[in-house]
Order: structure tokens, then sequence, then C-alpha cells
């Protein structure tokens, strides 16, 4: 028997949906069958999931499957809400009529990303607010190889439209977060992690990044205004990626899955 209504539920699940609301809640919120499924499969932290009526009574295979699986989890509550209700949630979006709230877990520390562990390269994306591109990011991480993510700023992983974007990813993978550079840094250097920061003109050739054994942090900036002047002095290199004269950047997802590339293959 869940302890929670339904009108409590969605109540905490549209907090999660601005930064405050999420550092209050202590976790944030996913959005549809995809990332349920994915949620699970990867064993990440699910307090409690809202499903509709509709799906809950009358579902297809898939959704039957999915509502098996979470009826047999003793950790999590499994609650019933209106149809219209989760409609008006949702505003229209179709990824399937269920929510989730997931409890972050504690982060880990950059030395216990890199411990025991061959050198390797973590993606950072510095005041990046757009959140589409912080789950793209997120994505093109994973994918590649990267050890981690590091969020730093206003960069948001979990903004719910990151979590959508990042199409599970972030689940299988470490997300750290820095309110700002200077407290990265700190922590790269404690770890011994060199760095790189991408810029539009004046670096390093990416095949020309040294040194290729050593622990990496790449990082980028927002999409309108790259990475701060200052920060990327403070960096160990500067790569730029050969690009067509009368353009001025890559996009900065595009950027980043060319540079993880560029570093991972060489190991």
């Amino acid at each position: 028997m869940s302890s929670r209504s339904w009108q409590r539920a969605l109540a905490e699940l549209s907090q999660c949906e601005s930064a405050g609301g999420r550092n209050r809640r202590g976790g944030f919120s996913l959005e549809g069958l995809r990332l349920l499924e994915r949620a699970l499969r990867a064993g990440a932290p699910l307090e409690y999931v809202v499903v509709s009526e509709s799906l809950r009574h009358a579902p297809g295979p898939r959704e039957a499957a999915l509502l098996a699986e979470l009826e047999s989890r003793e950790d999590l509550e499994l609650i019933t809400a209106p149809d219209d209700a989760l409609a008006d949630h949702v505003q229209g979006r179709t990824f399937g009529a269920c929510l989730g709230f997931v409890r972050l877990a504690p982060q880990p520390t950059l030395a216990e990303v890199f411990a025991e562990r061959d050198p390797g390269v973590v993606l950072v994306a510095v005041e990046a607010e757009d959140p589409g591109n912080v789950g793209a990011l997120v994505r093109s991480a994973f994918v590649a190889g990267a050890r981690a993510f590091c969020a730093v700023g206003a960069t948001e992983p979990y903004h719910p439209k990151a979590v959508r974007t990042s199409m599970g990813s972030l689940f299988r993978m470490p997300i750290l977060t820095f309110p700002d550079a200077d407290e990265l840094l700190a922590a790269l250097e404690d770890a011994e992690v060199w760095s790189v920061g991408a810029v539009s003109r004046g670096g390093q050739h990416p095949r020309d990044l040294a040194p290729p054994g050593a622990r990496t942090a790449v990082f980028v900036g927002s999409e309108a205004f790259g990475l701060a002047p200052e920060l990327s002095e403070a960096l160990d290199a500067r790569t730029t990626i050969p690009m067509r004269a009368e353009v001025d950047s890559f996009s900065v997802n595009a950027a980043a899955s060319i540079l993880l590339y560029e570093l991972i293959t060489r190991r």
C-alpha cells in the first residue's frame, strides 16, 4: 500500500522542475517508459513511480512488463493517478504516462572515479545553461567511454529536459557537480588530472594533445559564450578543432564528441 497520495507525488515531482526544488527534495524526476526501464536496469535508486489509471488497469505488453517489475520491488512505491492529472503534468509530451522520482546517490570524488583504473577521460561542462545540450553532453560522454561527467555552475544534469535528452546515460556513469570552476580545478589537481579546454581559436590540434597516457579532463563551455578566458588560461592546455573559416565554432555537443573520441581512442 502506498503511503503517498498521487496529489502529493505530483506536487513533489513538480518541485523537481527547478534546481532549488531538486536540492530540497534530494533527487530528480524522470518521465516516460524508456527512462523508467533504463533506470530499473541500471539499478537507479527509484523511490516512487506514478502511473496513469489507464496504464495501470489496461496496459499493453511493454507496460505490463514494466508494471510487473515495479510491483515486485519492495523498495519503491507504485502510485496510480488520474489520466487527466498526469496529462496536465506532462504537458503534451508522449513518452508514456508514467513518472518517477530518483534519490540522488552520494557523489564520488574524482580520485574515486579514477582509482585503480587505467588513465581515462572525464567531460566537464561549465555554465552550460541549455538543459537539452547538457543531456546530450551526458549521453555523448557515456557513449564515448568517459569515466564521468562533471557539471560546473549553472550546468544542470538533473533538469527534466536534460534527464530526458540523456536517454538514461546519467544512470550509467558518475555525475559530479561543482558550484564553481575553482573547486573543480582544486579537485583535478588533487587527483593528478590533466586539463584541456575546447576553444574556437588558437588552441592545439586535437591530435597534438599531450600527454596521451594521462588522466584527462576535457572542458567545454556554454553554446553561446564558450569557456571564460580566465578559466581557459588556468587549464593545462587548450585545443581547437579545425573548421571552415566562415564559421565560428562547432556545436558544444559536436565539439565534445570529437575531442572525447580523439582522446579516448588513443587509449
